[in-house]
């Protein structure tokens, strides 16, 4: 949930790398950030903290070439100065940056209390580094390190630096750590975003696995034997201008119109995986369907592409899946969908079908993930670096990929690759069409609503619950979202005079009558109906129309509220990248 980035070379501004790179991870937590820099001609560590977010920071840091730094969502402990990483043991030589959840703390912290360690925060971070100054005592830099991290309880990465030894040490188990290999600097950081100016060159860390990392190289451990490791480097094939905004105003609307790129990009990914993979399916597998969030919806459309193609699949939140793993076996395939590839609660429930003899498919955005390690099948959706907290280009890409398998398993892949290739031009086409004046004009008509509910059948009711999870992440406006056909059963209750409501509808001539009579009910007790469609009707109090690509018309459904919730977010004054109390990756549970 949080951001690590550190930094050991050649440069005199390491500090000022490390300042940087944190704004490039300020996605994944903006409570507060700080760093720890050691000083060209100083053993004395220069700390500085700060809460709220680091985006329009400046600061006057020292010139250094060994500097760490951490932004944080937090977990344990308030959002106050003394929270803030980097914390310091007692001789306040040694620092410590932290992501993940310490769940042994407590004890851990009586006894180092005992021994006369003194504390200035309430986190669990900060005993990281008096049980490393402990055990110090009587051990190396290195072993010291290392087994403090093996006595850690939960998913938890963690970065030391030393300042008496210039040297920076790391480990994981469960939260993503990536090191960069420079010409004589090298790079940690949560993801690759903050060195992909640098170099391309990457050495993405497994579980239970170390890293020290010193001016005149780089060395990788196994945690459990101690003994160092021979490691592939890979090369990442990410542009440097994907994490940059590119003159839009915010990282969001940016990855928003990227999509007909990206979306149209996956019909040339993952033939060989596909065709593998819809053999099996075809052969009997059970298909199960693991996601959170946004994924979870994506997993949710999923189950009506396949069965369309005429295969039973199940769907579930991943934070719920452990009930049911149990039915896991050697027939099943379970396709988990992540962003990042790092998402606790779907490594979690994936790890259990795993033990079920389960195949694993995964359908990741970010490379070198957990995920990716952990599956027999991995189909990356090329999307590129997603800024923005608020998913939306992985998103519609892993919906594409996922729609070409299903075509694959029901024998006309060549015929999807065909649909998903011609989005590009169609979903182009429309956005030339003046649709962003007609989005703000909605935004407009919407701004001081209380609620919004939506409506949908079929794919277009998964296209529903994501598009008002786009709404509450950017602008905190409450909207819900169900299936057309529940009204009658209760949520009608909800309706009043003047309650907006968006039906989501395509050309389906059965599907569209159905869901018009739902809206015509609403109307009648006095909402007003927004048409999300391709084509317009009278029981619509205002239309949006969107390109007829039939069964696909759900993704610029999905689109028009990716859209509507970045505008409802600016006039309701919130920041569209970095909503409140959201993380990019949630890597706890």
């Amino acid at each position: 949930m949080c951001g690590i980035v550190a930094y050991i070379g050649k440069s005199k501004n390491g500090s000022q790398f490390v300042f940087q790179g944190l704004k490039k991870l300020e996605y994944r937590g903006y409570d507060s950030w700080g760093l720890a820099v050691k000083p060209l001609r100083s053993q004395v560590l220069k700390v500085e903290k700060h809460i709220g977010k680091i985006g329009q920071a400046k600061t006057k840091l020292p010139l250094s070439s060994i500097a760490i730094g951490h932004t944080r969502w937090a977990t344990h402990g308030g959002v106050t100065n003394s929270n803030a990483h980097p914390h310091l043991d007692c001789s306040r030589k040694l620092a410590v940056i932290h992501n993940g959840i310490v769940e042994n703390y407590q004890e851990i912290k009586t006894e180092l209390k005992k021994k006369g360690h003194q504390f200035r925060s309430e986190t669990d971070t900060e005993v990281i580094a008096h049980f490393i100054e402990e055990k110090l005592k009587t051990m190396s830099l290195r072993k010291a390190v290392f087994s403090t991290f093996k006595a850690l309880s939960g998913s938890n990465a963690i970065c030391v630096l030393d300042s008496k030894k210039e040297t920076i040490l790391a480990c994981r188990d469960g939260s993503p750590l990536v090191v960069g290999i420079g010409k004589d600097e090298y790079f940690l950081a949560s993801d690759v975003t903050p060195f992909l100016k640098k170099t391309k060159k990457a050495v993405f860390l497994k579980d239970r696995e170390g890293v020290v990392l010193k001016r005149h190289g780089v060395s990788f451990f196994n945690l459990q034997t101690g003994k160092k490791k021979r490691i592939k480097v890979k090369i990442v094939n990410w542009e440097v201008e994907d994490a940059q905004k590119g003159g839009y105003s915010h990282f969001l609307i940016k990855e928003i119109f990227e999509q007909p790129k990206t979306i149209s990009k996956t019909a040339e990914l993952n033939r060989e995986v596909i065709k593998k993979l819809s053999l099996k399916i075809k052969k009997g597998k059970k298909v199960i369907l693991l996601g959170c969030g946004t994924a979870s919806y994506c997993a949710k459309a999923a189950e009506y592409f396949f069965a369309h193609a005429g295969i039973e699949a199940q769907s579930y939140g991943a934070y719920e899946f452990l009930p049911f793993a149990r039915f896991c076996n050697s027939k099943t395939i379970v396709i988990a969908i992540s962003q990042s590839g790092e998402t606790a609660d779907t490594l979690i429930a994936v790890k259990k079908a795993k033990q079920k003899k389960a195949l694993i498919a995964a359908i990741v955005n970010a490379p070198g993930s957990t995920l990716e390690r952990l599956a027999d099948f991995t189909l990356p959706v090329g999307a590129g670096p997603e800024i923005a907290v608020v998913s939306t280009k992985a998103f519609t890409s892993q919906l594409a990929t996922l729609y070409l398998l299903s075509s694959s398993v029901k024998g006309k892949g060549d015929l999807g690759r065909k649909k998903i290739k011609s989005l590009d031009k169609s979903l182009r086409l429309w956005f030339k069409n003046g649709i962003k004046e007609k989005i703000i004009k909605l935004a407009k008509m919407l701004l001081d609503a209380n609620d919004i509910y939506l409506i949908g059948k079929h794919l277009n009711y998964p296209a529903a619950l994501e598009f008002a999870l786009k709404i509450k992440e950017t602008s905190y406006l409450h909207s819900e979202a169900f299936a057309s056909g529940e009204l009658k059963h209760g949520v009608i209750s909800l309706i009043q005079k003047g309650t907006p409501c968006i039906a989501l509808l395509d050309s389906q001539k059965k599907i569209k009558e159905e869901v018009l009579s739902s809206a015509m009910e609403l109307k009648s007790r006095g909402a007003k109906i927004i048409g999300v469609a391709p084509f317009n009707s009278l029981v619509f109090d205002y239309h949006f129309k969107t390109p007829d690509l039939k069964e696909l018309t759900l993704i610029p459904n999905i689109i028009v509220g990716q859209l509507l919730g970045y505008y409802l977010g600016l006039g309701r004054g919130t920041d569209p990248d970095k909503p409140r109390n959201l993380a990019k990756s949630v890597t706890v549970k």
